[in-house]
């Protein structure tokens, strides 16, 4: 069995999901309760025919900055999957990617090449504590990866009170760091990464088509 988790806001979720999508795959959604976002939660049904089933939370916003949201929200999902342990492959998915998404998802070739090439920084890293997708300059583009149950485990299996606790302090941290508090949000989640031994590697097939690297 694989397993989709799809977080945030659902604005401009589209037809591209349907590939990731087949009768051996759960869904797992969690999102806000905004009136704009509801014609969204409406439009998951039509995917329900592609996949095992699909498991959605809807709650209402109690964070001002985007990032929290965003991130608790993805927390949210992961709390909410059922004996993840099951899932040979977990796949977190951004509603807002556009166009058609290249995407094979051969996490073991992944790792092997980054084990050979950064040897031996991988030397005691297994491939179940790894995450798989775009990399710009040493920060993961959180929209789409791919990993095993360990690595969302170890990454998201938190409390909620120190997940907050984790966020705003990570948060501060970046902001006297950079200076601004507008910093993009890949940096927040490689370093969580970082904080939490998860290792992010380079998923050379992913192609996301409104990256501003992948437009130019």
């Amino acid at each position: 069995m694989k397993c989709i988790i799809i977080s945030g806001l659902l604005y401009k979720l589209s037809d591209n999901i349907i590939p990731f999508l087949d009768k051996e795959t759960d869904v797992y959604v969690h999102t806000w309760d905004m009136q704009e976002n509801s014609r969204w939660v409406v439009k998951l049904n039509r995917y329900k025919k592609y996949c095992n089933q699909i498991k959605v939370i809807v709650e209402k916003p109690f964070f001002d900055k985007k990032l929290f949201s965003y991130f608790y929200s993805t927390w949210k999902v992961v709390n909410m999957v059922q004996d993840i342990d099951k899932y040979t492959r977990i796949v977190k998915f951004k509603p807002n990617v556009e166009g058609e998404i290249q995407y094979k998802g051969d996490i073991e070739y992944y790792f092997l090449k980054g084990k050979l090439q950064s040897r031996p920084l991988l030397r005691d890293v297994t491939l179940e504590e790894c995450v798989f997708g775009t990399i710009h300059y040493k920060t993961l583009d959180e929209r789409i990866f791919t990993g095993l149950p360990l690595g969302f485990k170890k990454a998201f299996i938190i409390s909620e009170e120190n997940l907050i606790a984790q966020m705003k302090e990570l948060d501060a941290y970046l902001i006297s760091k950079f200076g601004i508090d507008n910093y993009e949000g890949s940096i927040f989640w490689t370093k969580w990464f970082e904080n939490r031994k998860v290792h992010p590697i380079l998923d050379i097939d992913l192609k996301t088509p409104n990256s501003i690297a992948w437009q130019q």
